[in-house]
């Protein structure tokens, strides 16, 4: 009887002590890249348009849940088999599946790059998180679910969801930019500096908007929000 009892308990101390199991995939020189394209299933996105680093991609699968640590003791599969990451031309294409749903373990794929400033940005995903940090040229955003952090600046924002947490914090303004936002239920901070002149304009069934100053009309940076529930503050 004691062994039967202490079995157990050690295979379940060692299998909990290995590691998830963690797969990568990289693209090691991005210098060329202009645009990034992501499509595909849900991911947790970091780019970044850093000089000071080398331009590159990778995508990251990594088991999480109650069977993680089991299951990738026991069984070689790799939660990134059907993902891809690609060059063509001058876009970067990143498509994401994810594993099985017969897979008893959840894997979540971590999608980091860091391209030239400048590139432009296309995510259509049914739900991600997005850490943008760096300065792009054009971000076009369409899915069911968003979180978009940007930390700054885009010459031109298109944001298409059915539920957005979004907070874009330009670190300047060049009075060309264009900002549109269409959404279900939005959860909004645009920051843009302090005295700037905003032209904003918000079309809700609900909405509660926060800002500093009035709508200046013909003014640039430029706003347009259209939704049924909207919390936006502007800055």
């Amino acid at each position: 009887m004691i062994i039967l009892l202490v079995m157990p308990v050690f295979l379940a101390a060692s299998v909990s002590a290995l590691p998830d199991k963690v797969s990568t995939a990289a693209i090691p020189d991005l210098s060329g890249v202009r645009a990034v394209a992501i499509s595909g299933d849900a991911s947790s996105i970091n780019i970044t348009t850093r000089s000071d680093r080398p331009y590159g991609a990778s995508l990251i699968g990594r088991r999480k849940g109650w069977f993680s640590s089991w299951y990738s003791s026991w069984y070689f599969i790799d939660c990134r088999d059907n993902s891809d990451m690609r060059v063509e031309g001058t876009i970067l294409h990143i498509d994401i599946a994810a594993s099985s749903w017969l897979d008893p373990s959840d894997c979540m794929i971590e999608v980091n790059a860091n391209v030239p400033a400048g590139a432009a940005l296309r995510i259509d995903q049914n739900a991600f998180s997005a850490k943008l940090n760096g300065h792009f040229s054009d971000l076009v955003i369409a899915g069911k679910a968003a979180d978009i952090t940007l930390d700054g600046h885009a010459g031109s924002v298109d944001i298409r969801a059915d539920a957005v947490r979004a907070s874009l914090d330009f670190d300047r303004v060049e009075a060309d930019e264009n900002v549109s936002i269409r959404a279900r239920a939005l959860d909004a901070y645009l920051g843009f500096g302090d005295s700037v002149p905003v032209d904003y304009k918000v079309t809700a069934k609900a909405s509660w908007v926060d800002a500093m100053q009035p709508s200046v009309p013909g003014a640039m940076p430029r706003v347009e929000i259209d939704g049924d529930f909207v919390r936006v503050r502007i800055r």
